[in-house]
């Protein structure tokens, strides 16, 4: 072989890799966002529209719908599977805060250390209020319906010897439930907060139901211990679809439903 046909050493050119065009790229993206801001506009109006459509009717009740908002996440994920499900809840959480003051009276009372979760369960820092201790967040939800009271995941951050899973059951708080938790997002960790309010919780089909009692009394419903305190235990009850909307829990047992939450 002569060295003119000798190979010649290192890597082969390719062909040429074409450079992006930024400013094409802005452009599309600046389509892109005046298309979302029409259509959140739209879907404002449309949620204005339901909330007007329910004052005609004589519904005057809280608006707040929390089994509504995980199927709409669950959809999402379902529709769009590559979209990161913590910005998705985020967004979405921002534009149902927002309809849901303009409706009128939406309170958030956020417990110690829980303030960061109460912003991000509503998107609008201006409806949380901080509160000194979890009974004051307990005795705001307790005394106005339209106030949402963000408590610490059991056994985090209690600030008093009587954790608030057992304090949520005092006669003064019997119409208080657990119906949401945040994140709303399953990360396959414990929730960091709960949301307790003055309604009772809505089924969505795949629920943690939270039980308190008796450890005895709770052994027979199957589900898994969250908390202990003064003799008494916090267990996780997980409720799917097809099974009884809750548990059914007899009086006399010692046992009582706190509430239940869903995550997407």
């Amino acid at each position: 072989m002569k060295p003119a046909d000798a190979p010649a050493s290192g890597p082969v050119p390719g062909p040429a890799t074409a450079v992006p065009d930024i400013g094409s790229i802005r452009t599309e993206i600046d389509a892109i966002d005046r298309e979302l801001a029409r259509l959140v506009a739209r879907r404002s109006g449309l949620a204005a529209a339901v909330a007007a459509a329910k004052r005609a009717g004589g519904d005057t009740g809280f608006g707040w719908r929390p089994a509504r908002e995980i199927e709409i996440l669950r959809a999402i994920r379902v529709a769009e599977p590559g979209l990161d499900p913590i910005l998705a809840a985020t967004i979405w959480r921002a534009m149902i805060a927002s309809n849901l003051a303009a409706q009128g009276g939406l309170q958030v009372v956020a417990a110690p250390g829980c303030e960061a979760a109460a912003r991000s369960l509503v998107g609008d820092p201006g409806l949380v209020r901080a509160a000194g201790s979890v009974s004051v967040c307990l005795e705001a939800a307790a005394s106005r319906s339209h106030t949402l009271a963000v408590l610490p995941w059991p056994g985090a951050r209690d600030d008093r010897a009587l954790p608030w899973w057992m304090l949520v059951q005092a006669p003064a708080f019997a119409g208080l439930h657990v119906c949401a938790a945040v994140p709303q997002i399953d990360t396959g960790l414990p929730p960091e907060a709960l949301v307790v309010a003055a309604m009772p919780p809505e089924r969505t089909g795949h629920d943690t139901v939270l039980l308190a009692g008796p450890h005895a009394a709770l052994d027979a419903f199957g589900g898994q211990p969250v908390a202990r305190a003064a003799g008494m235990e916090l267990h996780a009850l997980t409720v799917q679809s097809g099974q009884t909307a809750l548990p059914e829990v007899q009086s006399d047992t010692g046992v009582r439903m706190l509430g239940a939450y869903a995550l997407a």
